[in-house]
């Protein structure tokens, strides 16, 4: 069925406080009545949310599709989650994805619960997604088919606006995606960040010189140094994807600001890791060589705080009123003709009765005249 015509929403428009909703913890009891009484009220529809879940958890936990047949989705997809990617908060994915959806609960209570059967696309999609991820052996196309799956079920079994309020949840599961594969192309990005750092060290007195991605000491206080894939800053790229986009969805006022806002999140990652970098120069300046691989392990700690405080204040700016929001000035009424403005009446005064002259007797109407005889004519 088709979904009722819904009122247009600029991008760049306030959120209504009540599509955000009430960002409170879920009352378990209530939704769970709510739940109880929807599987009561709709048994096919439960019927076909168990056969969804089934399916999945089948698919991604109990066929071995990858590595020679010898790994399961699910186990294919953990295996990136590694402390060298620096992806190990991938785990708490899923459960945050869950908190969020269900920290919407007062929406999800109140919304109304129309099924949509354009929920069926996305449904498609997503096995679209699952198939191409069997047939070309690459398991990130399993993690692009659960954001479609989970929003087409909810779209066609609840409608537009439930599956609306568990849109970034959805959304949410794409950070399970490993990116290991891509430190292996971020040769020039290592470069970049070895001519930043010699430029810090330039402003504050420190004899550095890059080349390539080594670092290396002018007067020879410390062996040179090597800016790693890892160390380009593409590593904490997802970590800080995430972190922004959690930033935007709770404390940016409009989405499009609030996507601008997760779009920098490539440049608070940088910018953390050109301090971290920097950092680790400056250890090994003033402490040592052996120093400074031992606080490179720990130089993650740097590296957060510059990232975050680079996204609050970015955030800041893009929250302010720079102007003021444009308004219709009241249209004026209809042009009637001008009345004019009424003279001033002159107070006059009635004549004493000594001074009245008698009026004279009425006079009879004087009595009609006959007509005069026609003249006759002999002819």
């Amino acid at each position: 069925m088709a979904d009722a015509p819904a009122t247009p929403n600029p991008i760049d428009d306030e959120l209504d406080e009540s599509d955000r909703g009430l960002f409170d913890l879920p009352d378990f009891g209530r939704l769970w009545r709510s739940f109880s009484g929807w599987c009561t009220a709709n048994p096919l529809g439960v019927a076909l949310l168990v056969v969804l879940f089934g399916m999945l958890g089948y698919y991604y936990f109990g066929l071995k599709l990858f590595q020679s047949h010898s790994q399961t989705p699910a186990a294919w997809i953990a295996a990136g989650w590694t402390s060298e990617n620096d992806q190990q908060h991938c785990y708490a994915v899923v459960p945050l994805a869950i908190l969020l959806g269900l920290m919407r609960w007062r929406d999800l209570e109140v919304a109304p619960q129309r099924p949509s059967n354009l929920g069926l696309w996305w449904l498609g999609a997503g096995v679209l997604a699952l198939i191409a991820g069997v047939r070309c052996v690459e398991g990130r196309y399993t993690i692009l088919a659960l954001p479609l799956l989970c929003y087409g079920a909810s779209r066609f079994l609840f409608g537009r606006r439930i599956a609306r309020i568990l849109l970034f949840p959805c959304v949410f599961l794409l950070f399970m995606l490993p990116l290991g594969g891509l430190v292996q192309g971020t040769a020039n990005l290592q470069s970049q960040t070895a001519t930043v750092v010699q430029g810090f060290c330039r402003i504050f007195g420190v004899g550095l010189r890059s080349e390539g991605d080594m670092l290396i000491s002018t007067d020879n206080s410390f062996e040179p140094l090597e800016v790693a894939g890892g160390c380009s800053g593409i590593r904490s790229l997802m970590a800080m994807m995430m972190l922004a986009a959690l930033y935007a969805y709770f404390a940016i006022r409009t989405p499009l600001r609030g996507f601008v806002l997760f779009s920098c999140s490539l440049v608070f990652a940088l910018i953390g890791n050109f301090f971290r970098v920097f950092s680790v120069v400056l250890v090994a300046k003033f402490m040592g060589s052996h120093a400074a691989h031992v606080y490179h392990d720990w130089s993650g700690f740097v590296f957060f705080p510059v990232a975050v405080l680079a996204m609050v204040g970015v955030g800041n700016l893009l929250n302010r009123q720079w102007f003021p929001p444009l308004t219709r000035p009241p249209s004026a009424p209809a042009s009637s003709p001008p009345v004019p403005a009424p003279e001033p009446s002159v107070p006059q005064t009635a004549p004493a009765v000594e001074d009245m002259a008698p009026l004279p007797p009425p006079t009879a109407a004087p009595a009609p005249k006959p007509d005069a005889p026609r003249p006759t004519y002999d002819y």
